[in-house]
């Protein structure tokens, strides 16, 4: 019943190209940015390479590659970093689809959105730079992620020293000493889940955990959410049920709750184990796996929590949290 295991030894050598691009002023960020580019332009049947950070610095960058900026694809962070860590990923691993060559090679450099991210979120997306790391190992684009010590907190940038194997700057690259394995860098902090509210609405499925769709939807538009972002709350809470049914669970718990703005429904099961932290960041394959409808939970859903139960007979729990009204975030391919 158990689906991965996290890794809690000492990492080997850096796993893949995942560079930490630190940086305190223009002049530095130029000296990291361009040089990295430009390898890039000159390298013999490589995509033009792409460059996502703000608008003002992607000026910078034009000026400063002068010709070689006809070769490089500038993105705008704030589009690409919308909606959720999830969201983003789905982002970067279908573009790195579309443009890479045909053995895999590409160089992205990328600025996250830290201005505007709530204490909740933070967390997240310092996990999405370890997911980054899990998720291209064995691949062979080279990545290298900015970080501005002007706009980036200082919990953030030493984050990025944990979730990064390498750093790069004006010297050359070199290997984090802080670095940790993705898995374990995912885990940290992650206590018991807050219990439910005393109103939560509760459902038990037995032996048909497909009724947890319908309880979702009808749930969702009952607290005002419109019908089509209820059909895609209901689909992820499938992803869900259906990881359940996969692992041989026949019942399940649902709760559901909502505030004003927010929506949670959670899935509880009694026996088995969650112990991969990624669960439901891997896009579909060609080959069908368990866990291939939590992928639409995680792109729909702003927040999904994955818990294991301590007890002698395990279970585990996994809650969803997204908009109730005016949600940004979709279902993506």
């Amino acid at each position: 019943m158990e689906h991965g295991e996290p890794t809690t030894t000492t990492p080997p050598a850096p796993p893949i190209k995942h560079h930490a691009g630190i940086h305190s002023s223009d002049e530095e960020f130029l000296a990291v940015v361009v040089p990295f580019l430009r390898e890039a332009v000159a390298a013999e049947d490589e995509p033009d390479p792409v460059a996502i950070t703000t608008a003002r610095k992607l000026d910078l960058l034009r000026n400063a590659l002068g010709p070689d900026a006809h070769h490089v694809d500038f993105r705008d962070s704030a589009r690409w970093y919308r909606g959720s860590p999830a969201n983003s990923m789905a982002t970067a691993l279908d573009y790195y689809v579309t443009h890479a060559s045909p053995d895999g090679r590409l160089h992205m450099a990328g600025e996250p959105v830290w201005e505007g991210r709530t204490p909740r979120q933070i967390p997240e997306w310092k996990r999405y730079e370890a997911l980054a790391t899990e998720l291209f190992t064995g691949a062979p684009p080279d990545l290298m992620c900015l970080y501005d010590t002007r706009t980036a907190p200082p919990d953030v940038v030493d984050a990025a020293r944990h979730t990064h194997p390498t750093e790069l700057d004006r010297h050359g690259v070199r290997p984090s000493p802080l670095f940790m394995a993705p898995a374990e860098y995912a885990t940290l902090g992650l206590g018991p889940l807050p219990a439910p509210p005393g109103d939560a609405v509760v459902v038990g499925l037995d032996g048909d955990l497909t009724a947890g769709h319908r309880f979702a939807v009808d749930q969702a538009r009952v607290r005002g959410m419109a019908s089509d972002a209820a059909a895609r709350f209901g689909r992820a809470v499938s992803g869900a049920t259906g990881y359940a049914a996969a692992q041989g669970c026949d019942r399940a718990l649902l709760q559901l709750w909502s505030t004003t703005r927010r929506i949670v429904c959670e899935v509880r099961t009694s026996r088995g184990r969650i112990t991969d932290p990624f669960l439901g960041f891997r896009p579909p394959g060609p080959e069908t796996r368990p866990e291939d409808g939590l992928w639409e939970t995680r792109q729909v859903c702003e927040f999904v929590d994955m818990r294991s139960d301590d007890g002698a007979t395990g279970g585990w729990t996994i809650r969803m949290e997204t908009d109730l009204v005016g949600t940004e975030l979709v279902a993506s391919g």
